[in-house]
């Protein structure tokens, strides 16, 4: 996973980085799954501005079941025959939650409106909340907020290559990771893999395979708090303009809505998003943030590393999102997810072929006693390819029954599936 430069730091947000080559002989392999289902196709938009929200998060009341709308906002749920008779929940930070029976929705083109939900600040309250000052003093208090300990994070890892509408690689992993203390900025991360899995559906006859190289890295590079990058570099402030967005409502709490979009004049800054601090601790909460559509072009090389001659690429966008949640007054990193489309097209063809790349992992468990670093020689290293080395990890016995690979199923459906394997297995 590549980094896009800053001024003055090594440490960036991680981008996703490819190699692009020629593959003639690939066969196909189809996924199926075993169970009875309807598929429904839909949109999800800000009721008041009607832009897109992307990494809404769309669910089956009652049930694990669920999925996450991309970067122009849409989803593919498949609701199993029993739940027919329930209910969809369509939920996004800063958004009220909404709730619509299956049997209202249509096969395709359902088309949902979020209400948002941040409480404005008023003038007076306005005056007193400088954002950049927010953020600097949530800096200053990354030494009480977050552990000062290295620790383990069992962690559930996906990927996912489509192109168009079809899913061509799809891979996921129990990762082990060694998350270094938030103090000690010379201790690095370290990530090895427990067990994983991939499926892969290619074209016979394709001439373009996409691979996304570092990917199970992603917990690392894109912990801000620690490898603050473009975005938390003090030395990247002047870059960007902040305002405040308001409140919003995050697991019971308050929280202070910092947004943030480069400026005009700026030839470093790539990003617009939004940071959201707990308004009691100054704790980073969460942070989402796109490369800007100005700077589509000039990211471009930072995401691809080789392509074969006469193939012409384009970024369409790239997304962002960060999460973390609070155990006992200290802040962990929960949840990241990147999102990122490309058109490629071959000279002298006349079409033209979309691909999305979606990489999300999210923390089952957190060891603070039994922190051993792994070997340097076993961690994952930023130019290996997840779906090349996963092979030496797979055991069918850890999958058991859940061995089909269901890219549109929520994360958290999957940890649920596993973690019951997974405590036997760490016993």
């Amino acid at each position: 996973m590549k980094t896009l430069f800053t001024r003055s730091t090594t440490y960036s947000i991680g981008a996703v980085l490819f190699l692009l080559f020629f593959s003639s002989n690939l066969v196909a392999q189809e996924t199926k799954t075993r169970q009875s289902f309807e598929t429904y196709k839909g949109v999800v938009k800000n009721a008041e501005d009607k832009s897109p929200v992307i990494f809404a998060t769309v669910f089956i009341e009652g049930t694990t079941i669920g999925t996450v709308t991309n970067s122009d906002g849409d989803f593919v749920l498949k609701v199993p025959n029993k739940y027919q008779s329930g209910k969809i929940g369509i939920s996004s930070l800063g958004f009220k939650t909404l709730y619509i029976p299956v049997n209202q929705l249509n096969a395709k083109n359902n088309k949902l409106e979020l209400t948002p939900a941040v409480i404005p600040l008023n003038e007076v309250v306005v005056r007193h909340l400088n954002p950049l000052n927010l953020i600097k003093t949530a800096l200053s208090k990354i030494p009480e907020n977050y552990p000062k300990e290295p620790m383990i994070m069992t962690t559930f890892y996906r990927e996912s290559i489509k192109k168009n509408h079809s899913y061509v690689s799809v891979g996921e992993a129990v990762l082990n990771v060694y998350k270094s203390s938030y103090t000690n900025l010379m201790d690095n991360d370290r990530t090895t893999i427990f067990k994983g899995r991939k499926s892969q559906a290619v074209k016979n006859m394709d001439t373009l395979l996409v691979k996304l190289q570092g990917g199970p890295l992603m917990l690392s590079f894109l912990d801000l708090v620690k490898y603050p990058g473009q975005i938390l570099s003090p030395d990247m402030f002047m870059d960007f303009h902040y305002s405040m967005g308001g409140v919003v409502y995050l697991d019971g709490r308050e929280t202070y809505e910092v947004n943030f979009i480069q400026s005009d004049t700026s030839k470093y800054a790539f990003y617009n998003g939004s940071i959201y601090l707990d308004a009691k601790s100054l704790a980073f909460v969460s942070i989402k943030f796109d490369v800007a559509k100005n700077k589509l072009e000039d990211a471009l090389p930072y995401f691809i590393r080789k392509k074969p001659a006469g193939l012409k690429a384009q970024l369409i966008g790239a997304h962002y999102f960060i999460k973390y949640r609070r155990i006992d007054k200290l802040w962990f990193l929960n949840y990241v997810r990147a999102e990122s489309e490309f058109k490629f097209k071959w000279q002298k063809k006349l079409f033209s072929s979309n691909y999305t790349v979606v990489s999300e992992a999210a923390v089952t468990d957190i060891d603070r006693s039994n922190v051993v670093k792994p070997k340097y020689s076993e961690r994952v290293k930023s130019r290996d390819f997840f779906t090349d080395k996963v092979s030496a990890f797979e055991d069918p016995k850890f999958w058991g029954d859940n061995n089909i690979i269901e890219p549109e199923a929520s994360i958290e459906s999957a940890i649920k599936k596993i973690s019951r394997k997974l405590k036997r297995w760490r016993k």
